[in-house]
């Protein structure tokens, strides 16, 4: 993490959009592929996704499989450059992708178990929560992380370094 003098790094979240498109297809897929009886095919594409998860969230998203496509265009120049608007810190972004690679491993291990009822609920869940993300840009573990920030700053005593700002901003 960056010193409070140049501030968190800051990250397109314009491709954390389309990974959440992505992740929300590839999740269905699953879904659709576990109730049309081939479990095994969906174990895999669920397995892909929560390691594309977590290798995010272990890189602080510098290396995003899953928001490639938008990084490949952006590079070829088909979209253009990021303006102010558009960065946004990735702490809150590396937590949501950690958040969502944990309910993907249980969700995975309730299939094991034989709980489809709990895996279907968890990958459900995020497929939400990452639908949102590509909607409407709503990140809520951002804004969580946005509000932690907001507390720590006010009961920290003086000199205590704190937590990275995250904006939470409203989408146009």
């Amino acid at each position: 993490m960056r010193s409070q003098a140049t501030g968190p790094r800051m990250v397109d979240a314009r491709g954390a959009r389309v990974g959440a498109a992505i992740s929300v297809f590839l999740l269905v897929v699953a879904f659709d592929l576990h109730r049309s009886g081939s479990p095994e095919r969906a174990t895999i594409l669920v397995a892909a996704v929560a390691t594309a998860m977590a290798v995010s969230a272990a890189t602080a998203l510098r290396w995003n499989a899953l928001s490639l496509p938008f990084q490949v265009a952006r590079a070829n120049g088909a979209v253009r450059p990021p303006t102010p608007d558009d960065l946004q810190p990735a702490v809150g972004l590396r937590i949501a992708q950690a958040l969502g690679a944990t309910f993907l491993v249980v969700a995975l291990a309730a299939w094991a178990l034989g709980v489809d009822g709990l895996a279907v609920l968890l990958i459900a869940t995020l497929a939400s929560l990452q639908a949102l993300l590509a909607i409407t840009g709503i990140c809520l573990a951002c804004r969580f992380y946005g509000l932690a920030v907001w507390f720590d700053r006010r009961r920290s005593p003086q000199g205590t370094p704190p937590l990275a700002t995250q904006r939470i901003r409203i989408q146009r």
